[in-house]
Parts: structure tokens; C-alpha cells; sequence
């Protein structure tokens, strides 16, 4: 067998770990579902990391020694030199922080005065060689497991941009494309066009970071609405539909070029055309475009009133994104002659922006890779290694399925269960039980398999409510204790989807919206969006037997094939992984009860 393992490094934030095994994704986990810090910032993947080991073991009986390859998604020969140095220090500071990491380091022969100690670092920073401190993480990670500590790790950089690339790609199912990715940074570049042929990846344009970023300018004008850069762009978003066109739309359009025929589009302060600008400031225009748009941040509560100015800023950067990423569209397609398109990059969990290209109809067919943000670039980078260094060849098929977390036998769960003294009953796979529940307005925790890869809940970590409620949007936002207007999914039976939405297609990963038709706001109002649309789960049988009998059940008990499907977690937390996660956050939250792989756990 042969098996490389994906992770984020330098470490910055949605860190994760992807496995790949004889081509074929087996394995991903993001940081953030062990640390329970949202996004991981600055978290080195340390403990998905050990659940990839472990599963690695459990699985296939492949020992840590035995891995070929590690691929990490920045290259280094690409950064800008001080940007190197930041971020190695970065890293080396994060890692030192950790106690075990430490030891690990002292015990390992590192052990030298203090002096000597301290030059040792500071080469290792002069030099920028972080791939090192990666190494160093690995056997820290394997030593800590208890199991022989590899003499050789061979860690593989790929460009950042080539890694989210290969993401979008090799698990689109296509065999020539157009892939876009669009970020907020890689090294230097935030948007690319690439035409991929038979996994050879040729660049066809690149906008460099300080000239293109509709990630950096999102997250901008996300701060100044109130978010933070990490959270923000998602709940501007839900935001952008309660304003309008207005002066800050006008202003933010200025600043955007769409006639030079070199390039898609490009952002520019001062008249410049596009050029890679070595150790500047990538945010400095995009902090001088949303201040230029209202100086400050608004002043204004998210939980109370809405704001005209917050609504408004959310309406004008979600409409130039999307006029943006239309147009990337169109000029990819003009210069790739390709019928089919891929996307990845953090912008392309742009639900809206996806949408706009979707009804576009100007490819044949669109793949968006779920976990498009950087958590995703652990699987393309290892993919890619698996293919272009080692000489494999990835199974190429199109990804049903983001069901990859690390696996919890029904043992382990009725243990968990049993020990927490709720009152259980078990029913198994038949859910018509609960069903029946949400038909009767009981708000649900569902828990079953294996964890979710990327932000969206797709069946295993979900809350459950009944759409045909109004009330539901603001009761299930509060047990989240989410903004009241934030908006919420559906889950539906693929074969209905027609009934719902306009010109709808099988997307199962819940980021790529769908217009819905004439008169549904009065069938599913819990899940009708202000703007007439929704960000919707498709569920097939075959690809999550029980979470399609749930709604198969509540279509028998109500007519409607379709069910309020948001994320299990509360408000500032990230999705919950393990079992105990799960009853902890039951235990917490305002729900009626719980379905826990095949535990029916009540609370009236």
C-alpha cells in the first residue's frame, strides 16, 4: 500500500489532516473538532494528526514507519522571505508552547544550554526552514503514540494554490476541466485559473494576493460590519439579503477593473495594474477600501435590530463577489474551452456566488469541493504528492460522500450512553420514531458515523426540525444561540428536488444555493430565505442509508420530503466529533432529545 498523509503547515488556521491510500481519500479530521476552537487558529494539527495514525492502524494495520510521504500546501520557495521567517516563527512558538512538545524536544537529544539552544533557533529562522519543525511535529506525534519513531519523514511541499487545485479536481470526477481557486492568500496569489487535462495542471492566469483578493476583501469588510476575519464572511452572507443597493455598492465597485482583457478582474487603489509586490502588506488595500466604505466599525448590536449600514455593507460586498466570481466564470471559459468546472479556495464557500454561476449555465457540469477552505488543501495536497511524486494514479472519481472523521463503533457509543444515565431506548435504524417527533415540533440532535469533512452538517452531526414551522428559524437559532437572522438549511430526498427548487442538481455538500419556486415560502418557511433561495443538502439512499429515512419517514407522516438540517453544535463552538461531544452539547443546548446511533434519548 502505499499511503500519504495531507496536513496544514505552516500552521494558520482550519488545520486538518487528509489521508490518501492507494488513491483513494479515506481519512480526514480537522483540528478544530479535538481543540474545540473554532477555525484552530494557529493550532498545529497535532491530535488529528493521531487520529489519522490510529485509524491508519485500526484499518489497514499500517504503522506510522510504513507512511510514504507527507504533503503540506504552502511552498516555501514561493513566499516572500520575511513572510517565511514570520511564519516559521510562528510555528516554532506554537509548538513550543505545547508542554508534551517540549519534553518530547529535551528527551530527543536537544537538551544544550541555553545559548546554544537559543542559536539553533535562530539559524533555523534566518534560514526559514520550517519544513523542518514540520518533521519535528510528526515524530513528536508518532513518539507520543507510543510507536518506532521513522529515521526518515519525507515532507512535500505544494504551492498553496496547486494544492486546493488538486482538491477541486481529482474528486470532481472529471477527466479535463476548468478549475478555479479563490482564497484570501496563498504565497502570494489569491485567485487562479487553471485548465487541468489529464491531471496535468497548467496555470492559465493568477491575480496576485495585493491586486485580487475577494477573500481578503470580504473578511475587511466583514470586520467592519463587527465580525472577525474567520467567522465573519459566513454570517455576512445570511447578512447581505436584508439590504440593498446603496452608496457603499457604488464605492466598492470603483475599485474593480473587469475590461482588461489580461485578467478576469483586478482590485486597485490607486489605478495599478496587477503585479506581484514582494513583502508588502497583502491587507493594506482592502484596509483602506472598507475604511474608505464607513471608517470604524459599525455601531450596532447583531442580536438586536438590524442596521441599515451593517445590511447594506453585507449587500455590496456579496453582490461585487459575486459579479466578481461571474465574470472569473466567463473569462475561464473563454480561455479554457473546457465544458466542465471545479472550485475550491475559502471564497467558493460562497453558497450565493456558486449559485450565480450555477444558473449562469455556462459549464456542462460544476464541482465544488467541500471542505474548499484551507482544511480542504490537506487532501489536494496529497493527492498530488500521490500522484506526481510518487508516481500513483488517484482513483478519479466523483466525491458522493464527505463522511471521513475517525469511526465510533455502536459499543463505544452505548457505552457513552449508559454511563451518561440519560434515559435511552434503543431503536436502531428505524427511525420513524423520530420523524414522528420533528412532525410534532420537537427540535432533534442527530449523531451517527463518521464526522463530516468541511463547515456544513450533511447527516451525522445535525440539529433536526420540522421546515413547515415559521417559529423554527428563530427556535433552533436560539438553542444555537445564533443571530435570529441567520438563515438555516434544508436536507432533502434527491429524487424531490425538482418539487422545490428551479433548475436544482444532486449536490450533497450544501454549498452551492438553489432559487426556490413560486409559493414554497408558505410550504417551508423555516427554511426560506429572505431572498428566495437556499443552501440545500440532496440525500441519496446509497449515500447515507439513515439520514434518507428520516425524511423518507417524515414525507410519509407529512407530505413534504424535506427537513430543517442545521450543524450540531452550539454558538461559537465547532461541529461536535466524539460521543461525549455530543451528549455534553445535548446536555447544554435547549433540544427535545437526541438520536445517537440508534440511542433515542429524550429530555420531556
Amino acid at each position: 500500500m502505499t499511503v500519504v498523509i495531507g496536513f496544514n503547515w505552516p500552521v494558520e488556521h482550519d488545520n486538518a489532516v487528509a489521508v490518501i491510500v492507494d488513491g483513494e481519500l479515506v481519512f480526514a479530521s480537522e483540528e478544530e473538532r479535538w481543540t474545540r476552537h473554532k477555525h484552530s487558529p494557529r493550532e498545529p494539527p497535532i491530535n488529528a494528526l493521531k487520529q489519522a495514525f490510529q485509524y491508519l492502524k485500526k484499518k489497514y494495520g499500517i504503522k506510522p514507519k510504513e507512511v510514504d510521504a507527507y504533503a503540506v500546501n504552502f511552498g516555501p520557495e514561493l513566499m516572500p522571505s520575511k513572510f517565511r521567517r514570520d511564519l516559521l516563527l510562528s510555528n516554532l512558538l506554537n509548538l513550543l508552547g505545547i508542554r508534551e512538545f517540549r519534553s518530547y524536544w529535551r528527551r530527543s537529544g536537544r537538551s544544550k544550554p541555553l545559548i546554544e539552544f537559543s542559536l539553533e533557533l535562530f539559524r533555523y529562522y534566518l534560514r526559514a526552514d520550517y519544513l523542518s519543525f514540520a518533521e519535528h511535529m510528526i515524530r513528536f506525534v508518532v513518539h507520543d503514540l507510543g510507536e518506532e519513531v521513522p529515521g526518515e519523514v519525507r515532507v512535500v511541499p505544494v504551492p498553496h494554490h496547486l494544492a486546493h487545485a488538486a482538491s477541486a479536481y481529482y474528486f470532481s470526477g472529471f477527466t479535463n476541466a476548468t478549475v478555479l481557486t479563490v482564497d484570501g492568500s496563498g504565497e502570494f496569489e489569491s485567485t487562479v485559473v487553471w485548465r487541468v487535462k489529464n491531471g496535468e495542471f497548467e496555470k492559465v492566469v493568477s491575480l496576485p494576493t495585493y491586486y485580487g483578493s475577494l477573500g481578503l476583501l470580504y473578511e475587511e469588510v466583514s470586520w467592519t460590519i463587527g465580525y472577525d476575519h474567520l467567522e465573519g464572511p459566513g454570517k455576512v452572507m445570511g447578512l447581505a439579503p436584508y439590504g440593498q443597493r446603496s452608496k457603499y455598492y457604488e464605492k466598492l465597485r470603483s475599485y474593480f477593473r473587469f475590461d482588461d482583457g489580461d485578467y478576469p478582474y483586478y482590485i486597485t487603489v490607486d489605478g495599478s495594474r496587477p503585479r506581484v509586490l514582494k513583502d508588502a502588506d497583502y491587507r493594506e488595500p482592502y484596509r483602506f477600501i472598507s475604511n474608505s466604505l464607513f471608517n470604524g466599525r459599525v455601531p450596532w448590536d447583531p442580536r438586536g435590530d438590524l442596521n441599515r449600514d451593517a445590511v447594506d455593507l453585507a449587500w455590496a460586498v456579496q453582490a461585487i463577489t459575486e459579479e466578481a466570481m461571474l465574470r472569473l466564470a466567463e473569462w475561464a471559459r473563454e480561455h479554457t474551452n473546457e465544458q466542465y468546472l471545479a472550485l475550491a479556495g475559502g471564497v467558493a464557500l460562497n453558497a450565493k456566488a456558486n449559485m450565480v454561476i450555477h444558473y449562469a449555465k455556462l459549464f456542462s457540469d460544476l464541482f465544488i469541493f467541500p471542505a474548499a477552505n484551507d482544511a480542504g488543501t490537506t487532501v489536494g495536497a496529497a493527492a498530488y504528492v500521490y500522484e506526481h511524486i510518487l508516481g500513483g494514479k488517484m482513483k478519479r472519481q466523483r466525491l458522493r460522500t464527505g463522511y471521513l472523521g475517525p469511526e465510533y463503533s455502536d459499543d463505544e457509543v452505548r457505552k457513552v450512553v449508559e454511563r451518561s444515565r440519560f434515559k435511552a431506548e434503543y431503536i436502531g435504524d428505524d427511525v420513524n420514531e423520530v420523524a414522528e417527533l420533528v412532525s410534532k415540533g420537537y427540535v432533534i440532535a442527530w449523531y451517527q458515523g463518521r464526522a463530516e469533512l468541511g463547515p456544513r452538517a450533511l447527516g451525522n452531526r445535525s440539529i433536526v426540525a420540522d421546515p413547515r414551522r415559521a417559529d423554527m428559524w428563530r427556535v433552533v437559532n436560539n438553542i444555537k444561540g445564533r443571530e435570529w437572522w441567520r438563515p438555516l438549511a434544508p436536507s432533502l430526498l434527491v429524487e424531490g428536488a425538482g418539487k422545490y427548487f428551479i433548475d436544482p442538481v444532486p449536490h450533497q455538500f450544501m454549498i452551492l444555493m438553489f432559487r426556490f419556486r413560486e409559493g414554497m415560502k408558505e410550504v417551508v418557511p423555516a427554511v426560506y430565505h429572505v431572498d428566495g433561495t437556499a443552501r440545500p443538502q440532496t440525500v441519496a439512499k446509497d449515500e447515507n442509508p439513515t439520514w434518507y429515512e428520516l425524511i423518507r419517514a417524515f414525507k410519509d407522516i407529512t407530505g413534504e420530503g424535506i427537513i430543517l438540517n442545521t450543524s450540531f453544535n452550539l454558538a461559537g463552538e465547532p461541529l461536535v466529533e466524539t460521543p461525549q461531544n455530543a451528549l455534553k452539547s445535548y446536555a447544554l443546548g435547549g433540544f427535545d432529545a437526541i438520536y445517537m446511533q440508534g440511542w433515542l434519548i429524550r429530555k420531556r
